[in-house]
């Protein structure tokens, strides 16, 4: 308790150090950095012109990121279009596999059936 007595006494007895009288102007302010004083001129048509460019290349930028992105879009179009006739052809090669078996697996019970009757 008496320590932090002591540290709010220290605190209360810090003061900003004032700058030194080289750094004072004749009216008391003081000549510091955050002082902004006179401003310089400004090209505000060459600040135009650069803003133009950079306007006209990030569009070319963005152009080009676009045409490659449609060219990506169009092979990514087209390898789905092979997959699904590949899917669309392996379907029908199976369903014909399917049938062929179908059909042979009746041959085979009208083999058996036959072969039943004869035997009876």
């Amino acid at each position: 308790m008496a320590g932090d007595l002591q540290d709010v006494k220290e605190i209360q007895s810090i003061s900003t150090p004032e700058p030194p009288p080289e750094q004072q102007l004749s009216n008391g302010r003081a000549n510091t950095p955050s002082t902004p004083g006179v401003f310089t001129s400004f090209d505000w048509e060459d600040f135009e012109a650069r803003y133009h460019k950079a306007l006209t290349d990030a569009d070319g930028k963005e152009q080009e990121l676009m045409n490659e992105f449609n060219e990506l879009v169009k092979r990514a179009v087209k390898r789905l279009q092979t997959r699904q006739r590949f899917v669309n052809l392996s379907e029908q090669t199976m369903a014909q596999r399917q049938q062929h078996m179908t059909e042979v697996l009746q041959a085979f019970q009208s083999a058996l059936a036959l072969l039943g009757q004869t035997d009876s």
